[in-house]
């Protein structure tokens, strides 16, 4: 009983294997199902379909029927071909193109020689019944008349123009031809270019801002009138400087003067410019200016230039220096060399017996010259020197040069005490100090003339008048002695006395 079962169950299932159904079938390449089998979705067992080639495809051989097995469907031998329509034939005065080719969906392409204008359809395809339209024809271009222009002519006038047959327009006075001058009979049995138009061309009085009418100037401006401007100063002109009165009565092309500006002016090594800002309009000026020890060398100031650049050239800074300081008479100065820096200094000095008179110490100044100006030396002079109790000194005068000695001396009965000379220094004072007058202590004897006719050393003068003196007093006595004598043998009783009388007063 349960073998029976067994071998039923795989009949049962052997059956079932063999009797499934079949899905829509694919076939090949450019193929469909024929007919209502097109429609359905599921084919039972053992049903056969039939495919045939799609629109614009042929078949090339091969059986076009499958079959449904066992849930499968039987391979289809069928091949389909696109279908080629071939030549479509010779277009008289004209050719016949194909860019794609000659089967199904290409196109045919038919354009006409020069002269001649294509009646019919430029381009025919290949469908699945062939070329599907006739040839089109080329017939030999013609031209009807151009349109007329307003207000304007064109010859040679004529009933019909051949293919490239030209016509040439004009205007009436007054008017101006706006557009092509001529027109063809085009190969589309059209004039071409379209026809111009003869149109009243006024443009009104030229104005452009900022600027100066120069050249073209008249009552009336008409077409291709060309006036120039000029910009007013301080404005530059962008782009040209003429314009023209256009066919539209309008000046083109549209002039502008801009207020010229100029950017920053250029920096300079060591210095510095004010004011300092973005942009500089026409006639502004800047100042330039150097750091401490450098001086400008060139223009202190440039200005913004009407080409829009500043003039002139920017200056330089230089190091500030200074030449030789001046010479003195009878002084000199150190340092001495070529050149001295700003700020540096100088120092002057005097030869012995000269003393400065000004500054001591010049310097190197922000404008190349040293200040203050240069000192003297002065020779050194003594005043009087002291005078000294009972006594006295030579020579005696106003003043007295450095290196000067004056010799001091004392009264009859005074002894010097300390430096008999003494001498002008270079501190305008005589040194050493002054001597003194000290009284003798021992009492002056008859031998104390000849001290007394003796001069002081180096009072010359006072010498001199000395020795006159004594002179004169010698004299006298030797007179005095020989009357003395003379008187005595007259009187020899009397001559003692007198004798002795005139030796006291010697």
């Amino acid at each position: 009983m349960g073998v029976t079962y067994f071998l039923l169950c795989c009949l049962s299932l052997a059956i079932t294997a063999q009797a499934q159904d079949c899905s829509r079938p694919v076939g090949g390449p450019n193929m469909v199902l024929k007919d209502k089998d097109i429609l359905l979705e599921t084919f039972p067992d053992g049903t056969q379909v039939t495919f045939a080639c799609e629109v614009g495809y042929i078949s090339a051989g091969g059986s076009a029927i499958s079959i449904c097995q066992g849930g499968s469907w039987t391979p289809v031998r069928l091949k389909c071909e696109r279908k080629n329509c071939g030549p479509i034939g010779e277009v008289e005065n004209g050719n016949v193109d194909y860019p794609e080719g000659t089967e199904f969906g290409d196109r045919a392409v038919i354009t006409c020689h020069d002269g001649f204008i294509l009646v019919g359809k430029d381009k025919i395809y290949c469908q699945d019944k062939g070329w599907a339209n006739r040839l089109p024809v080329c017939e030999v271009v013609s031209c009807d008349p151009p349109p007329a222009v307003a207000d304007g002519t064109f010859k040679p006038v004529s009933e019909s123009y051949s293919y490239r047959d030209v016509v040439q327009y004009s205007c009436q006075k007054g008017y101006t031809l706006n557009g092509s001058i001529s027109a063809s009979c085009s190969d589309d049995g059209t004039f071409q270019p379209a026809p111009p138009s003869c149109i009243m061309v006024r443009c009104s009085d030229p104005q452009v801002d900022n600027a100066e009418l120069t050249e073209g100037s008249q009552r009336v401006y008409g077409y291709m009138a060309t006036v120039t401007f000029k910009c007013k100063t301080g404005f530059m002109m962008t782009g040209a400087n003429s314009q023209r009165c256009e066919i539209n009565s309008q000046w083109s092309p549209p002039l502008s003067c801009k207020l010229i500006t100029c950017k920053l002016p250029p920096t300079v090594e060591n210095g510095s410019f004010s004011p300092n800002k973005t942009s500089y309009n026409y006639g502004e000026a800047v100042q330039y200016s150097c750091q401490k020890n450098y001086t400008l060398s060139g223009a202190k100031s440039v200005t913004c230039s009407d080409n829009g650049i500043f003039t002139p050239g920017p200056p330089t800074c230089i190091l500030i220096t200074c030449k030789l300081p001046p010479t003195i008479e009878n002084g000199s100065f150190s340092p001495n060399k070529a050149s001295y820096n700003y700020g540096e200094a100088v120092q002057y000095s005097c030869q012995k017996g000269y003393t400065l008179s000004g500054a001591k110490s010049v310097t190197c100044s922000d404008n190349g010259i040293f200040t203050p100006g240069p000192p003297t030396c002065i020779l050194i002079t003594c005043k009087l020197p002291p005078t000294i109790e009972n006594g006295s000194f030579s020579p005696n005068k106003a003043f007295y040069n450095y290196g000067e000695a004056v010799q001091y001396s004392c009264q009859k009965g005074y002894t010097l005490s300390g430096a008999k000379s003494v001498t002008c220094s270079d501190n305008g004072i005589f040194t050493p100090g002054p001597p003194t007058c000290i009284r003798s202590t021992t009492p002056p004897t008859t031998t104390t003339t000849t001290t007394t006719t003796e001069p002081p050393t180096g009072n010359g003068e006072t010498v001199k008048v000395m020795l006159i003196v004594l002179a004169v007093i010698g004299t006298s006595g030797i007179c005095l002695l020989c009357a003395f004598c003379i008187y005595k043998k007259k009187r020899g009783k009397r001559a003692t006395p007198v004798a002795a009388t005139l030796l006291r007063v010697k």
